[in-house]
């Protein structure tokens, strides 16, 4: 007579070659229940061929698991059929460390002032991940706990804070992260809730604040495998930055903050149902269109809503090189607000909500500011490249996914570019994490491809300095002179 583990792995051994397996304690505990079900036969779940992770009743025919994006502001979970590929649902929020910070600087501030902070980020995160595990599995019909594995993409102050990690020595040179290569976590150890025995594997982190979420949209976007030149850009609060092809790889990170994302706008928001995600301003009577997102009444401007309203300000000559309104512009849309002058947009009434939506000059002061460290950024790692301009400008990331290529130009996004070599690539980083999840040769690669990235440290660069100041302006501007 022979245990029913030992039964177990003589069968796997015999069948499939599979030997020398561990067996989680959660599995062997369920065992000997499973192998005397009127089913008859039973499905293991192996892991990396080392661990069976999970037993089923019968013949299962179905393997799922998730993949994370882990913004600073926003976290949106793929639920995959690891078989076939196919996605089962997507489900976002807003991350709710947003309460402790709405940047990363801040949340690690609070975590050098107080180290019990480090324990409420990754509580909120951890309840963050597990709601969108749940609607995941509600919408596809499946309990959470069916889920065999996951991968997770982020920054690498989003990385320590989900594992835990002290995060307060990514602030300081040399900006060393605790943990830069990938690693495989049991689940219930972070306190996500998927199978009781499922693995989370984190992708690798570079440096700074350059994590596995830039590793991963490079990764997806396959620029490492291409000769031709490439900029890929992740728009959002901290903003990748990645500059090279298949001979070179430069990286720095920008800290941009919320304005792409809606955040620090007067009538920002995420990109729901209702939001602005782009306008139209005739030149001469000023008059306003706006397309929302399902075409449902405005409520607000998402990310993309906000370059577009100051592209298309600016191509009318409401907005000025300085980011000043214009006194020229004779419109009642142009008038004194609450914070100062501001555009009226839809006016109530003609929304989903009862006040009148502006853009108000402290909107174009923070997208001034995050632009100008994104262009900043992009041109310090071009002076370090062989070739002055990409061949492609690749727009990660929620909100890069719907700036038109056009408006992005208008308020100088980027250096050195056309509107026909602009691609957007959507949530690369969340695409990324998929294909590390469906193929394990991806994992490898993404190691690769961290180690064959070279870093850039910004802070305290005074060259970041001098180009941040100059990529201020909109030279674009009707008023622009090039000797500003």
């Amino acid at each position: 007579p022979q245990g029913d583990r030992e039964r177990l792995l003589q069968a796997l051994a015999e069948t499939y070659g599979i030997k020398r397996l561990s067996a989680d304690l959660r599995v062997l505990g369920r065992l000997p229940h499973l192998l005397r079900s009127r089913q008859g036969s039973v499905t293991a779940t192996v892991w990396n061929r080392k661990e069976i992770v999970a037993v089923e009743a019968g013949v299962v025919d179905r393997l799922l698991g998730m993949a994370f994006d882990v913004g600073t502001t926003t976290v949106v979970g793929y639920l995959l059929d690891l078989m076939t590929g196919e996605e089962l649902s997507v489900q976002s929020d807003l991350n709710p460390q947003i309460a402790f910070g709405d940047n990363v600087i801040s949340r690690i501030s609070l975590c050098q002032e107080n180290p019990e902070a480090i324990d409420w980020l990754r509580s909120a995160m951890v309840d963050c991940m597990n709601g969108l595990i749940e609607r995941a599995a509600s919408e596809a019909q499946i309990e959470p706990g069916r889920i065999a594995e996951a991968t997770v993409a982020g920054n690498t102050a989003m990385h320590h804070l989900l594992l835990g990690l002290d995060p307060r020595y990514l602030v300081v040179a040399p900006y060393l992260p605790a943990l830069s290569e990938q690693q495989s976590f049991k689940a219930r150890d972070l306190g996500l809730s998927l199978g009781a025995s499922a693995y989370v594997h984190v992708l690798p982190n570079k440096a700074g604040f350059v994590g596995g979420d830039a590793v991963a949209c490079v990764l997806a976007a396959g620029m490492h495998r291409k000769r031709a030149h490439a900029l890929l850009i992740d728009l959002g609060t901290n903003g990748e930055i990645v500059l090279g092809n298949k001979d070179r790889l430069l990286c720095c990170s920008t800290a941009a903050g919320p304005a792409f994302e809606g955040g620090h706008i007067k009538w920002g928001m995420r990109a729901a149902s209702g939001a602005i995600e782009r306008i139209e301003v005739d030149p001469e009577t000023f008059e306003v269109k706006v397309k929302t997102v399902h075409n449902a009444p405005p409520v607000g401007l998402c990310g993309s809503g906000v370059i577009s309203a100051a592209a298309r300000m600016i191509r009318a000559g409401v907005i000025l090189c300085r980011g000043n309104f214009s006194d020229a512009v004779r419109s009642e849309r142009l008038r004194e607000g609450s914070d100062g002058p501001e555009f009226v947009l839809v006016w109530s009434g003609q929304g989903g909500v009862e006040e009148d939506i502006v853009f108000t000059s402290k909107d174009v002061s923070e997208l001034q500011m995050a632009k100008a460290a994104v262009h900043a950024g992009a041109a310090l790692l071009g002076e370090q490249f062989e070739s002055a301009y990409p061949e492609r400008v690749l727009l990660a990331g929620a909100g890069g996914n719907y700036v038109d290529p056009a408006d992005a130009l208008a308020i100088d996004l980027f250096p050195g570019a056309s509107a026909g070599s602009i691609t957007a690539v959507g949530n690369a980083a969340g695409y990324g994490a998929c294909l590390a999840l469906l193929d394990r040769r991806k994992r490898r690669e993404a190691q690769r491809v961290a180690a064959r990235m070279e870093y850039k440290e910004l802070a305290g660069d005074p060259r970041f300095q001098e180009l941040f100041v100059q990529s201020m302006f909109f030279t674009r501007a009707l008023d622009y002179r090039s000797d500003f």
